[in-house]
């Protein structure tokens, strides 16, 4: 800085006195000159194999690129379009190549026999979001052990973080969080004229997002005397079982005012059901995730609001972490694995949105 500050004041002045020197008497141009003899080539070093943060956009120039997989479950529904639309664009962005993997239904020894496969094929990272927290872990921390960076996403095994763990860290809004934010909303917007107020909720009984949730919606309300959770039904993420559920609530408890759905398929179900017993405008409905299904439901004014994660940019950032921690990118300033050291975040919350008729036009495409 103090170089800067003597610098300026010279060079100002200059500028100054070459404006006022008279112009110079004119030069006459030198004789012209014999030809240089021209010097050998200098043979280049060879260039170094691609490493550190940009590896992998580096050796895709070369047409080698890296191979990343994302495992899941219920792999058909529309959900996952969302999430997968983040990691294409983070994929182009880095230049590597990544693939969806996952079974059909709610199979943990599926994935995991996915998991293992992937180990062996020796894929550069992979990104899970495990049905089961105690069968995705075996799996999780083999890929580990075998140098394959693992991150987890919406939900998380039951398994250490970091070096020598199952994974590096997890990404997804806090799913009790989206109980919290759904419960106050249901007080706020449906129940406050209202003394019972009846909820009905369906979710996915057994599996860790949905019960988090679902203990998220029954805890918050509980703290409101006129609300009464009156009925929890399951509905396998089958979205005829989730009609049928929500129509047996909607005809055992005449009275209803809210149905809650703890994932998309549970909130479409809820709407088909008010739609079939005649009561839109009479049951509130609150879901979760943004399908287009659910979303024109919002549109349509049969379903109110809906509360959905952050799908593109939680697996957008999950393939940067993987391929982060496979590329290495501390290299130069820490040695982490010889360390211990977790390079990343153990928890990263990407958060929640909540979608209602004032802004679905921004959603629907």
């Amino acid at each position: 800085m103090k170089r800067l500050l003597i610098l300026i004041p010279l060079i100002t002045i200059l500028v100054m006195v070459a404006s006022c020197s008279p112009a110079p008497a004119e030069v006459e141009e030198p004789p012209t000159q014999a030809p240089v003899e021209e010097q050998p080539a200098v043979e280049q070093p060879a260039a170094e194999a691609p490493s550190g943060m940009y590896a992998g956009l580096e050796a895709a120039q070369t047409g080698e690129r890296q191979q990343y997989a994302y495992v899941s479950y219920v792999t058909g529904i529309p959900y996952w379009l969302d999430g997968l639309a983040g990691m294409e664009a983070a994929a182009k962005l880095l230049g590597v190549d990544f693939q969806f993997y996952g079974p059909t239904d709610l199979d943990s020894q599926a994935q995991a026999k996915i998991v293992d496969e992937l180990v062996a094929k020796g894929v550069d990272g992979i990104v899970i979001s495990p049905y089961d927290p105690d069968i995705l872990a075996g799996p999780a921390e083999r890929a580990m052990a075998a140098g394959i960076p693992v991150v987890m996403v919406i939900s998380d095994i039951n398994s250490p973080k970091g070096v020598g763990g199952g994974s590096y860290g997890w990404l997804g809004g806090l799913n009790y969080n989206v109980g919290v934010t759904g419960g106050n909303y249901i007080a706020e917007n449906f129940c406050k004229e209202k003394d019972p107020c009846e909820v009905g909720i369906l979710t996915m009984t057994g599996v860790t997002v949905h019960e988090e949730r679902k203990t998220g919606y029954v805890e918050t309300l509980a703290q409101y005397p006129n609300i009464k959770v009156v009925e929890i039904a399951d509905t396998q993420a089958d979205p005829n079982i989730g009609l049928q559920k929500g129509a047996e609530i909607i005809q055992k408890y005449p009275d209803l005012d809210v149905l809650v759905g703890t994932d998309s398929v549970g909130g479409a179900a809820a709407a088909r059901a008010v739609i079939e017993a005649d009561k839109v405008g009479e049951i509130n409905i609150i879901a979760m995730d943004r399908d287009t299904d659910l979303l024109n439901y919002i549109k349509d004014g049969v379903v109110d609001a809906t509360i959905a994660s952050k799908s593109f940019t939680t697996k957008f950032m999950a393939l940067h972490y993987v391929y982060w921690l496979r590329n290495d990118f501390m290299a130069d300033y820490l040695d982490w694995k010889a360390a211990g050291i977790n390079p990343i975040p153990t928890i990263t919350d990407t958060g929640n949105m909540l979608i209602t008729k004032d802004n679905i036009d921004f959603f629907l495409k």
